[in-house]
């Protein structure tokens, strides 16, 4: 920020990025000045050269002793006004949510993108009719915060008090709220009218106008990369008033009807549109309709989108302004409904619609037999078009692929390649659409018009100044009405007050403004781009490049039409007032004939719905002037038709409509591009401002006198405020205006002179020749001290009579007021005594505040000791108490320990007896195997015994009573011992082996599960490597495939790279050889020329001789030599016979294959004639009979050569 102490040296200085950036003057030397500057929070001090300001002085910044912006709702009170002082002005009162600022009469309108509803609320329009239409007073007294509705009071005012129409122009770039706007004045004028009862017919014509407006939006507007609901046409909108005041004291003037006018709808939008953009919100809002009515009224509809149709295509935008296309589609047919566009009407409207969506599926294609020709290769589309038009499909079929020519008497069918019949698709589907749109403007108007109101107020708001990066046809026709408007608002401005006051003999500073008027002559001028724009349509041969050729020429000398060797040869760029635009004149000449077709006009005239084919048979409005000749009248004729024509014709009438009327203006000002509220981009509304002319216009307020009075009226208001020795008037005596100049003079220098004292002595008003100009607020004060003056009469009659009733009540009131005196002395003593005895209980107070405060301040000491105290206790305790616990813990283990190991010594005891049994059971274990081993054998010995036992008794009876019973008791008492001691060691082992042998089973088949799991694993592993591999495999072959392919292509690429090449050499020498056989052709014809005068020259020279010669001999030589030289000559190296064409005669191209038969001809038959050889070349073929021979004589000879000769080269 700026230091508070220097505020007169707080100035702007300009940059490339911001326009205008503060800083603080520090240094000033000559032509240089060092500033310093704020730069990203840090100040920097900066060098600045003078030269580049005006008068080489930096503007100062408008600010208070402390520094800060004084933002003004005038900015004629601007202190320092300049560029930068406006910018800042309109920035801050942005940045508050005060779109509106007053320049004079001018109304500036910042664009806030979001909707203020205290701004626009019922209180503040009827605050602001109150103060402008029903207050009686001057509007300029007093005035409230600068708005709209100010305007439209103000025009509501002249129209109803002056009976003069009203016009409000607002203007401004794309995006900058001019529709807005002019919606939001619509609903105050309708207000003003004073309605307040619903249901009567005045109520019902308000809501039809009003209604209507979102009509005219949707038909008419769309989306841009600038704004989403941008006005694609102009309209002008004049709200009809029924006006009956006949005093100022009740106002009775209603609204009545209105009328629209529209110009120069943007058409080619209806047929295409740029990514990010949308067609009309009309198609999108049909197409959101719900689904039964689509159906009902068009089954081709049900069930489509906005990609179903080329001519909408896909958008990523489906709300404006806060409302979907599905959800506005209700509110359209309302509003239809409205204007009485419903039932059949309403249908054929929305067919007419679905006409042109279904246009745009048409595909053409050439035509396989010949490319030349087109055909319509989407059969199911051409059929639901033709169903949808009510026409049959040959006929719609034929209509869009031939075009029927029209050559004297003669009518013949030319058919169009699939450029062409595209071409014509496109034309029909935006005539169409126009046709609608007028329509529907038509039908508006009936609804809503009023013939018997005479009184009214004009709207307009037509398209703002438009630049892209490629212009066409509709942004010239669009800038170019932009710069009449200009032309009106710089002569309504600046020409119209330097022309008043120089005829009252006022001197006026001189102001620099933008002067449009060259660019004008360059557009409309005599030799200018319109007329040599109809002149190219009127041309047979009329192209684009001829058209900026002759701009060029016819209008070198005019310095707003930029010359640049860089421009192409369809290029051309002018200078508006705006800025320069550079503009593609493609189309141009086809987009200003803006014909249909007759082929496509009779098609739709056939058409069953009865709107398209009233609108389509209304026959277009004859030329105003007739001129004499034929020729002259024809080109008349189609100059009118001209869409520039129409449209400038539009446009002259708009003026002079608006020239009769009081004009107002709004100018509407884009503060950024990305539409965010309180955010001003300098750069962009500084050229918008320059643009507008706001600061000369402000500059020509300043300096102006905005307010004026005839001198007698002044004297008769103002003579009474000065005494008669200055100035004596007389109401009875009649005078001339010059003659009151002189007393006008002497009593304003009187009166106004505190008034040009208190302005710093500034002239405060002029006398001019039939007026007195007072300067800003000086009528104001003169006003204001008249009504002063007579104030101070009334109080003086006043105090007398008061003063009279007043005086008898003095003597009664007298003893009265003793008493009361004698009571207030009382009370005033008693008040005295009550402050003293206050004021010493308050010094007591204030005693034991300064005691209790030094005993407070000595506790809080003591207190602070005994905290330091306690936490210095508190530490040694802690520390004392960390050293006892961990003693303790160490004591608790030690008790711990000794507990435990008693049981821990019994654990490890019981642990070593249960591994003594288990060695134990290892043991029994092992025993029992060897008993089981020892019972085994025993028993094998047992048997053994048995088979051995009869082999004894056998050998030896005797021994065998003897030994069998001991052998046999020793058996039976070994097999007892033995199974007494191992009948308990086999039934726990055989209890133990039942439960091995169980747990066994169990991991048996626990393995078996883990071992058929592992094997399931391994298989799902090896499918897995499988096809691992195979997938790497697959990988690397299309990895190879994919580089194959990639060689491939770049070898096509390669090889279209040089088929176009070739293509492109064989187009040059095409081109080339065409030259060639244009000049060789003029060559042959020249040539054969020469031949018939030779040969009409030697026939006159053989007739004389026949005639005077008397040797038959002599003649007969003569004959034979003439055919000789003839023959000679058509053999020869200018003969027709191209003996000696020299390189040309060895190729193979050229006019010599033309003529090969003709020399072979003349070389075989020399002694046939010329004419003979001439009809054997350009006549029959060879097969065919030859023709009879020409006559012999001179004349019939020459003639019949003559004409054989120039039929041949017009058939060739």
């Amino acid at each position: 920020m700026v230091e508070n102490s220097a505020t007169s040296n707080l100035v702007y200085v300009y940059d490339l990025e911001d326009g205008w950036i503060e800083a603080r003057l520090v240094e000033q030397s000559g032509a240089d000045a060092q500033v310093e500057l704020e730069v990203d929070g840090k100040k920097q001090i900066c060098k600045v050269d003078l030269k580049q300001y005006p008068d080489q002085v930096l503007p100062l910044q408008n600010v208070d002793e402390n520094g800060k912006l004084v933002p003004v709702e005038d900015m004629v009170d601007l202190p320092y006004l300049h560029e930068a002082a406006i910018l800042y002005n309109l920035k801050d009162r942005h940045v508050r949510c005060l779109p509106y600022t007053r320049t004079g009469d001018i109304c500036i309108a910042v664009n806030p993108y979001m909707w203020m509803d205290d701004l626009y609320s019922e209180d503040t329009r009827e605050r602001y009719a109150k103060h402008y239409v029903y207050s009686g007073q001057a509007s300029n007294i007093d005035p409230l915060a600068p708005h709209v509705y100010e305007t439209s009071s103000l025009s509501f005012r002249g129209l109803v008090f002056d009976n003069t129409n009203q016009s409000i122009l607002v203007s401004g770039e794309s995006g900058a709220g001019k529709t807005e706007t002019v919606k939001i004045l619509m609903r105050h004028l309708a207000s003003l009218s004073g309605l307040s009862d619903e249901g009567n017919e005045s109520a019902r014509v308000v809501k039809k106008v009003l209604d209507s407006n979102p009509l005219l939006e949707a038909f008419g507007n769309a989306k841009t990369m600038r704004n989403d609901n941008s006005s694609r046409f102009g309209k002008y909108i004049q709200l009809q008033f029924s006006n009956t005041t006949t005093s100022p004291l009740q106002v009775n003037c209603s609204l009545a009807g209105s009328m629209c006018e529209t110009y120069l709808l943007e058409k080619s939008r209806v047929v295409g549109h740029t990514n990010g953009e949308r067609s009309y919100h009309i198609f999108y809002q049909l197409l959101g309709a719900p689904d039964d009515y689509k159906r009902n009224l068009w089954s081709g509809l049900a069930n489509t989108d906005v990609e179903s149709f080329n001519y909408v295509g896909y958008t990523d935008t489906h709300s404006i302004e806060g409302l979907t296309d599905a959800e506005r589609w209700p509110k359209t047919v309302a509003s239809l409904a409205q204007v009485g566009v419903e039932g059949e009407t309403l249908r054929e409207l929305m067919k007419s619609i679905c006409v042109v969506l279904q246009l745009g599926n048409l595909v053409f294609e050439p035509d396989p037999d010949n490319e030349d020709n087109s055909v319509i290769t989407s059969d199911t589309e051409l059929d639901a078009l033709a169903d949808l038009m009510g026409v049959s499909n040959e006929l719609l079929s034929k209509s869009l692929t031939i075009r029927t020519m029209t050559a004297r008497t003669e009518v013949y069918k030319v058919p169009l390649n699939a450029t062409a019949a595209k071409d014509g698709c496109d034309a029909l589907a935006k005539e169409v659409y126009s046709k609608m749109f007028d329509w529907l403007v038509g039908a508006i108007n009936k609804a809503t018009s009023s013939n018997n109101a005479k009184s009214r107020i004009g709207l307009l708001d037509i398209f703002g100044f438009e630049s892209f990066e490629v212009n066409r046809f509709e942004q010239l026709c669009i800038n170019y009405a932009n710069e009449k408007l200009q032309q009106k608002f710089t002569m309504d401005i600046f020409r119209s007050v330097q022309e008043e006051y120089e005829f009252e003999g006022i001197e006026l500073a001189d102001v620099t403004f933008s002067d449009n008027s060259d660019v004008l002559n360059l557009v409309e001028g005599r030799m200018g781009i319109i007329a040599v724009l109809n002149e190219e349509c009127v041309r047979p041969r009329g192209n684009d490049v001829a058209f900026v050729s002759k701009v060029y020429t016819m209008n070198k000398e005019n310095v707003t039409l930029i010359v640049d060797k860089f421009h192409r040869d369809y290029e051309f760029g002018i200078n508006h007032y705006a800025g320069p635009v550079v503009y593609d004149s493609n189309q141009f000449v086809q987009k200003n004939m803006d014909t249909l077709p007759t082929d496509l006009l009779e098609c739709v005239k056939q058409s069953s719905n009865s709107l398209m084919c009233n609108e389509f048979s209304k026959k277009a409005p004859e030329p105003a002037a007739k001129k004499k000749t034929a020729s002259r009248r024809t080109s008349n004729s189609l100059v009118s038709q001209t869409v520039w024509t129409k449209f400038k014709t539009q446009l002259v009438s708009l003026m002079e409509n608006i020239s009769s009327t009081r004009t107002r203006y709004i100018r509407c000002i884009k503060p950024n591009q990305q539409k965010k509220p309180k955010v001003m981009e300098p750069i962009s509304t500084v050229e918008q401002l320059r643009c507008a002319g706001v600061v000369a216009a402000v500059t020509i307020s300043r300096s102006a006198f905005p307010n004026r009075l005839s001198h007698h009226v002044t004297l008769e208001k103002f003579a009474s405020l000065c005494s008669s020795k200055v100035v004596e008037y007389h109401k009875e005596e009649m005078k001339e205006d010059e003659d009151y100049i002189e007393d006008v003079n002497k009593m304003l220098s009187v009166l106004l002179k505190p008034f040009e004292d208190i302005n710093k002595g500034s002239q405060s008003f002029v006398c001019g020749k039939t007026k007195v100009y007072f300067r800003a607020g000086a009528l104001e004060y003169l006003e204001q001290e008249r009504i002063n003056a007579m104030a101070h009469r009334v109080i003086v009659i006043q105090r007398i009579v008061r003063g009279y009733f007043e005086r008898s009540k003095y003597v009664n009131l007298r003893q009265i007021t003793i008493k009361v005196q004698a009571k207030a002395r009382s009370t005033m003593c008693r008040r005295r005594f009550k402050t003293l005895r206050f004021a010493a209980i308050k010094s007591q107070c204030v005693i034991r505040m300064f005691i209790a405060l030094k005993e407070v301040n000595e506790r809080r000491r003591e207190r602070k000791a005994i905290i330091i105290q306690n936490r210095w206790r508190m530490a040694k305790a802690m520390e004392l108490f960390r050293l006892y616990r961990n003693a303790a813990v160490m004591i608790q283990a030690l008790a711990r320990k000794a507990i435990q190991r008693p049981v821990y010594l019994e654990e490890l005891k019981e642990f070593r007896e249960n591994q003594k049994l288990e060695n134990q059971l290892v043991t029994l274990q092992r025993k029992l195997e060897e008993a089981e081993k020892k019972r085994i054998e025993a028993e094998q010995k047992a048997e053994e015994a048995k088979s051995a036992a009869p082999v004894v008794v056998a050998s030896s009876e005797a021994p065998k009573a003897e030994t069998e019973p001991v052998a046999e008791e020793k058996a039976a008492a070994a097999t007892a011992e033995l199974t007494a001691q191992q009948q308990a060691l086999m039934d726990e082992s055989g209890k133990m082996l039942e439960y091995l042998r169980k747990e066994v089973f169990k991991l048996r088949s626990q393995n078996s599960t883990l071992r058929h799991d592992f094997d399931l694993l391994k298989e799902n592993n090896q499918k897995l490597m499988d096809a691992n591999a195979s997938a790497g495999a697959s990988f690397a072959a299309l990895n190879n495939h994919a580089k194959q392919l990639t060689k491939g292509n770049q070898k096509l690429m390669a090889e279209l790279a040089m088929q176009k090449q070739l293509v492109s050499n064989y187009t040059l020498e095409q081109v080339e050889l065409k030259e060639e056989l244009k000049m060789k052709q003029a060559t042959y014809i020249a040539e054969v020329h020469s031949r018939l005068q030779y040969q009409r020259t030697m026939t006159q020279i053989v007739d004389i001789i026949q005639m005077r010669c008397r040797d038959d001999r002599l003649v007969d030589d003569i004959l034979a030599l003439s055919d000789d030289c003839e023959s000679d000559y058509m053999n020869g190296p200018t003969g027709i016979g191209m003996g000696g064409m020299g390189p040309s005669s060895s190729s193979g191209g050229g006019m010599s294959d033309m003529f090969r038969s003709f020399g072979s001809a003349t070389n075989s038959t020399p002694s046939r004639g010329i004419t003979q050889r001439f009809m054997s070349f350009f006549g029959s073929p060879t097969n065919e009979e030859p023709e009879p021979p020409p006559p012999q004589s001179t004349q019939s000879r020459n003639a019949f050569g003559l004409q054989t000769f120039s039929g041949a080269f017009s058939e060739t």
